[in-house]
């Protein structure tokens, strides 16, 4: 992990969370916290109640949590009508992945699980009812889809003490790491959630071979022009999804990108952020719309 890029995400976030703060602060059983975001406090339009919780996975290869997709983006989701976590979940540096030979791909998937779980069953929230939607961007991509294809998976999800299914009802991925097939693979990602730089443990967690007829709908979205994960990662999971009988919508731009979040200026800290595109940031709408619609 390159110790600058480190540096920048703790100062990133530390500047986040004054810049935007959550309607309130949960604590999971494992000590991780939630920051909830509310449609009621943000939506201009009161006239429907969310019928959605939307948890926000931020990317970072499994090494960090990107600020640049975290509260922001709960933040957008709630202003457009829908409720919104962000889950700031376990990862860990490649440097310290490599000499443990540890992933942290179950901790990362306990994360989730623990976030679905205490949605749909702690009934003071007021969110049991809402459809649960895991929007994840890159490595935040691969662990929506992984939850999304192996939720009943006892060895990745081993220990858990879950009071229900947890099972998304939808997923949104954002330019998501999804297959570990050579010319596909983001080697950095499946390396820290697997702990190993073998390829053949790497397709044990390669998401379009999981697709079965239970998969929740997905959209998904990418830039043509990815120059860290490419565009065939997101063909990779549409068509296993459509093969399947799935409802999943694609959206490919033709020129963009990493990293793009909402693609609009408010996701740099200093409303500067020099990725905004007008054109790409059309995703969002589209995804809500998909969401309400399919989920």
């Amino acid at each position: 992990m390159d110790l600058q890029v480190a540096a920048e995400q703790q100062i990133g976030y530390g500047k986040l969370m004054m810049q935007v703060a959550a309607d309130e602060e949960l604590s999971l059983n494992n000590g991780l916290k939630l920051a909830l975001f509310r449609a009621c406090n943000h939506c201009l339009d009161k006239s429907n109640e969310s019928r959605h919780v939307v948890i926000v996975l931020p990317g970072g290869g499994y090494e960090f949590v990107s600020y640049r997709e975290d509260r922001k983006v709960a933040l957008a989701f709630a202003e457009a009508g829908l409720d919104a976590v962000v889950l700031r979940y376990h990862t860990k540096y490649l440097e310290e992945v490599l000499h443990f030979n540890q992933g942290v791909g179950h901790a990362a998937l306990c994360d989730v699980a623990a976030t679905i779980d205490e949605l749909r069953t702690n009934l003071k929230l007021g969110l049991a009812n809402r459809k649960i939607v895991l929007c994840g961007f890159s490595a935040g991509g691969h662990l929506a889809a992984t939850m999304c294809t192996r939720f009943d998976d006892n060895d990745l999800l081993y220990g858990g003490a879950w009071r229900g299914s947890v099972r998304p009802d939808g997923a949104i991925l954002c330019y998501p790491v999804i297959s570990a097939r050579e010319g596909l693979a983001h080697e950095t990602t499946f390396t820290c959630f697997t702990g190993s730089k073998e390829r053949e443990d790497w397709l044990k967690v390669s998401c379009e071979d999981f697709v079965t007829d239970k998969t929740p709908p997905a959209f998904i979205w990418h830039t043509a022009t990815d120059p860290d994960v490419p565009v065939g990662n997101s063909l990779a999971y549409a068509q296993a999804m459509w093969a399947k009988g799935n409802k999943a919508e694609l959206m490919i731009f033709p020129q963009g990108g990493h990293g793009l979040s909402l693609a609009t200026p408010e996701v740099e800290l200093k409303n500067d952020f020099e990725g905004a595109n007008e054109h790409i940031a059309r995703w969002f709408g589209s995804a809500v719309d998909f969401v309400k619609k399919y989920v």
